[in-house]
């Protein structure tokens, strides 16, 4: 039993979860979920706001120095540039690999659900008399839009592409895709744009998801050679 923990590790780094992956995958999604539901009712109670409030000062009162601009641009990136970094990934790696490029797809589905989950909770976004507010953005708060697609798009990208690259390099892009997604918290927060439990909810939401799709097993997913749907052909046509 020792050894799972291990194995699974090794090979959700490799990007090629296996039996001993899948049997944590699928409860660490689970967690996320649960973690997220208990966030989303402690948002929903006005529980957060007065953390929210004490956090998001703290971290507007940091001199991040030339981190600034990199915080800048993941400001930037909101709404049709999110939706055009999204779509341009996805059909680049439906080009590099067709596996991967699914993984990818049913990633990003996450997206959808922060829009359907912002809309039921309408949370409104934080203002100007508590906190300071760089960049006013529109629309509801919570969860966080970036957090969620930030970290779906990185962890699903270090999943699709750490099977392509050599195994001693694998751990740093895993660890590039964990530094985007802190990184988004604190650009979100920092902007004014999302309190702390905005960006807290995003990240459970958007990881839970990417689980949950590295946890479905491979032959719920096209195969990367386009006989997968020649052979699903043939045998439709041949069963009639």
């Amino acid at each position: 039993m020792s050894a799972q923990p291990e194995q699974a590790a090794k090979e959700i780094l490799r990007g090629e979860p296996a039996a001993a992956a899948r049997r944590w995958l699928g409860p660490t999604a689970l967690v996320m979920f649960v973690l997220f539901a208990i966030d989303t009712v402690l948002v929903i109670n006005g529980f957060w706001l007065p953390i929210d409030i004490r956090v998001a000062t703290f971290v507007q009162g940091l001199n991040w120095g030339p981190l600034a601009y990199v915080l800048q641009v993941i400001n930037v990136t909101a709404g049709y540039w999110q939706v055009l970094v999204g779509i341009v990934a996805i059909v680049a790696l439906f080009i590099v690999e067709r596996r991967a490029g699914w993984l990818m797809l049913i990633g990003s589905i996450s997206s959808l659900l922060d829009n359907i989950i912002k809309l039921l909770v309408s949370r409104h976004r934080p203002t100007v008399d508590l906190v300071h507010i760089l960049t006013p953005a529109s629309g509801f708060s919570y969860p966080s839009g970036h957090a969620v697609f930030f970290t779906w798009m990185s962890f699903m990208l270090a999943a699709s592409l750490a099977p392509r690259i050599r195994p001693i390099y694998q751990p740093t892009i895993w660890i590039l895709a964990i530094a985007v997604i802190v990184l988004t918290c604190i650009a979100r927060v920092w902007a004014g744009d999302h309190w702390p439990s905005d960006v807290v909810g995003g990240v459970l939401l958007g990881a839970g998801w990417s689980a949950f799709v590295l946890w479905l097993p491979e032959r719920w997913l096209p195969s990367p050679s386009l006989r997968w749907f020649g052979g699903r052909l043939r045998r439709r046509s041949a069963s009639r």
